[in-house]
């Protein structure tokens, strides 16, 4: 009977690692047979984990995280909203990035463009994964994304230097208020995914992400998006949705699909009319 128990007990073992693997492989990628355009849509959709909430962070962060989190799988993302807004005006967005198995921290601050308020919330949530609650164990602290969209695109690169940072996402960053120091464009840790409008008159390409790109020392994928103003990646993060989630799936999930929506000659987004790529 003994013996019999053991053989078991090790084929349970062996059953409950060959369906984490399993599912590990599932989670990584939406699937190797997709053709570009079904590829791309694939970030936009709803992802594996579609059951979502959120909660205070303390008294100045709050917290987009899958309902059911698995032991130590989940990366973080930390965001920052635009001038006078809060994550409530990009919640949509927030919640589609916890569905694909993200735990994003976002600053309640009106003005996140130091960096510091982001990094704050960086510092609370990562404490979160030693504590007793629903949390603990269930973060993984070596891929961290810092995001965030004008004033906190400003604030995402600010913490970019930070040595906990992976990479970063700056959507239509401002750089030309008094709360961003021109300077943090170097020394940042991790390549960098800059996103334009074409016609964003609050942050004009040439005026605030031309000087990103040029004076940088981490690796940039540039994208413009043609026809986009400051307000288009409000709520649901527009078009621009797609591209972002599947960069973090890239950088932060092992997600090797997702490198065809930005790299080689046949990338998705190099033959769609609607973005003008460069990389550095």
């Amino acid at each position: 009977m003994p013996e019999c128990r053991c053989a078991r007990v090790a084929q349970h073992s062996l059953f409950t690692v060959l369906v984490t693997l399993m599912l590990n492989a599932c989670v990584a990628a939406p699937g190797p047979s997709l053709d570009n355009q079904a590829l791309h849509q694939s970030y936009f959709d709803i992802g594996p984990y579609a059951g979502v909430d959120s909660s205070r962070g303390g008294p100045h962060c709050r917290i987009f995280h899958p309902i059911n989190m698995d032991y130590g799988r989940h990366p973080i993302i930390v965001w920052g909203n635009g001038t006078g807004t809060s994550p409530a005006a990009y919640r949509q967005l927030l919640e589609h990035w916890a569905s694909h198995g993200f735990v994003v921290v976002a600053a309640m601050s009106p003005n996140p463009g130091t960096g510091r308020e982001m990094a704050r919330c960086l510092d609370y949530v990562l404490n979160l994964n030693s504590e007793p609650g629903p949390f603990q164990g269930r973060l993984d602290p070596a891929r961290i994304a810092t995001a965030g969209h004008s004033q906190g695109g400003g604030g995402a690169i600010m913490l970019a230097r930070d040595m906990r940072i992976t990479t970063v996402v700056a959507l239509q960053p401002y750089i030309q208020g008094i709360r961003f120091n021109p300077t943090a464009v170097r020394g940042l840790h991790g390549p960098m995914l800059l996103l334009s409008g074409a016609d964003d008159v609050t942050a004009p390409p040439d005026t605030h992400q031309q000087p990103i790109y040029d004076n940088t020392d981490v690796p940039v994928t540039w994208l413009t998006l043609r026809g986009a103003t400051h307000l288009a990646p409000m709520q649901t993060g527009g078009s621009y949705r797609g591209v972002m989630t599947a960069w973090l799936r890239m950088q932060l999930r092992g997600d090797d699909e997702a490198a065809r929506v930005f790299e080689g000659d046949e990338c998705v987004l190099c033959q769609d009319e609607r973005w003008t790529l460069r990389s550095n």
